[in-house]
């Protein structure tokens, strides 16, 4: 009799142990899926954060710096008014190498009777060294470059002593930079900015 006693505790004792190890595996199943899960996760997560860094990157860097204006010609419109004026521009530190085709400019000002003007275009036409040498169509600006790119007011949004007009330059892909332009003087040389 004792040995029919004994035969069932060892058999309870082996069912006990392959109930532990099925108990086991499940959660070593359910610890794999939540670890595929969380590295799913944060893969995700780490792309996201590259694009938005390189979106910012590209919005920081990729950027015009206005260093100067100035009126550069008053004697083609009518009196009092500025028919040229030339922006001093720089590309930014940590720019990379951009095309004039891909920069692009625009003015807007009140056109008179509650509506706007807007005078705008592309700097691959116009833009020239600082010394006034036009830079070839098709060409590209390194970082840290200074040049020169003289607008024509005479058409569109002509400024006048006490004017404001709004400036804003653009990189395609890049970022933007804003300035506004106070005319104290219209006269050749007077600054803007």
């Amino acid at each position: 009799m004792s040995r029919e006693n004994r035969y069932l505790k060892e058999n309870e004792s082996g069912a006990i142990g392959i109930g532990a190890m099925i108990i086991f595996i499940a959660l070593i199943l359910v610890a794999a899926v939540a670890s595929t899960i969380i590295i799913k996760t944060a893969e995700e997560l780490q792309q996201r954060a590259e694009a938005t860094g390189d979106d910012t990157r590209d919005e920081i860097s990729g950027k015009i710096t206005l260093v100067g204006a100035y009126v550069s010609d008053d004697t083609g419109g009518g009196a009092g008014t500025a028919d040229e004026v030339t922006l001093i521009l720089q590309l930014s530190a940590g720019s990379d190498t951009t095309l004039l085709l891909d920069m692009d400019w625009f003015i807007v000002c009140d056109g008179g009777a509650g509506t706007a003007e807007v005078n705008t275009g592309t700097f691959d036409t116009i833009a020239t060294d600082l010394d006034g040498t036009a830079i070839a169509t098709g060409t590209s600006v390194d970082s840290g470059e200074t040049f020169l790119l003289p607008i024509d007011t005479s058409a569109l949004c002509t400024p006048g002593v006490g004017d404001e007009q709004e400036l804003r330059v653009i990189i395609t892909g890049g970022g933007e930079t804003y300035a506004q332009l106070h005319y104290n003087s219209v006269d050749n040389g007077a600054t803007i900015v």
